[in-house]
């Protein structure tokens, strides 16, 4: 199912809410499947075949885990902030102009990644995009926008078990150092109310301990991040964290 957050866009836009890949898959099982936002096999969902996989647009780090394939296929991959980014700049260099819903859509995508063009990884091209999108979808009040969006976001992170706060944005990767040799967690809350989710470290804690053993990771970390503010507070379940985080 979608995100809230996701729901929204979805609402603003008047987009229906795309099938899942799994259905689309299993009618079509040699379909062509470009990744987007990803490329480690540990995020990809287990219903794409790799052999089907024709290309890959992304804006995060090449990993120890990611994809390998038996043939040449697109890449595109660039240090910005969001892969949408990337997308609407595509649109723009093949002389495209992406419809009213597509522009809300990879506008709002942008402000999400670039927590609202605030984030330590934002641009001079998602800064460009936003405002050409933004001019393409009709949307005079960005802040606002932003704000309704991450409003939505952190609505349903209030009524989620300390599982789904846990599992529900997590990432993990493969270290081999001199001192240090496994894989580690990093999950993701972000909210604009972070001491609701700090209040449930009691709930948190052990959930993170638990996850940890079931992955079988070596360490495994909780971000949780305050979108309006800027701030984080860094969960940590025991030595291994500890160390690792005063690193």
């Amino acid at each position: 199912e979608v995100n809230s957050e996701t729901a929204f866009a979805l609402e603003e836009w008047g987009v229906d809410k795309p099938r899942r890949i799994e259905d689309l898959l299993k009618e079509n099982p040699d379909a062509k499947v470009c990744l987007v936002d990803h490329q480690q096999t540990s995020q990809m969902n287990p219903a794409i075949n790799l052999d089907n996989v024709v290309g890959v647009i992304d804006h995060h780090a090449l990993q120890s885990k990611t994809i390998v394939t038996d043939r040449p296929i697109y890449i595109d991959i660039r240090p910005w902030g969001s892969m949408s980014t990337i997308i609407a700049h595509t649109f723009l260099t093949h002389n495209r102009r992406p419809s009213t819903e597509v522009a809300g859509m990879l506008l709002c995508a942008i402000l999400s990644d670039t927590l609202n063009l605030q984030g330590p990884t934002t641009t001079e091209w998602d800064r460009l995009m936003v405002a050409v999108l933004s001019e393409i979808a009709e949307v005079d009040d960005i802040q606002f926008l932003a704000s309704q969006q991450f409003k939505a976001k952190s609505k349903e992170l209030a009524g989620l078990s300390a599982h789904g706060l846990v599992h529900g944005d997590q990432k993990s990767f493969s270290f081999k150092t001199d001192n240090f040799v496994g894989d580690v967690g990093f999950a993701v809350v972000e909210t604009t109310d972070d001491e609701v989710i700090i209040d449930r470290l009691d709930e948190l804690l052990p959930e993170i301990v638990a996850c940890k053993k079931e992955k079988e990771l070596s360490a495994l970390f909780l971000a949780v991040v305050n979108i309006v503010e800027l701030k984080g507070t860094l969960l940590i379940c025991g030595p291994t964290e500890l160390s690792l985080a005063k690193a």
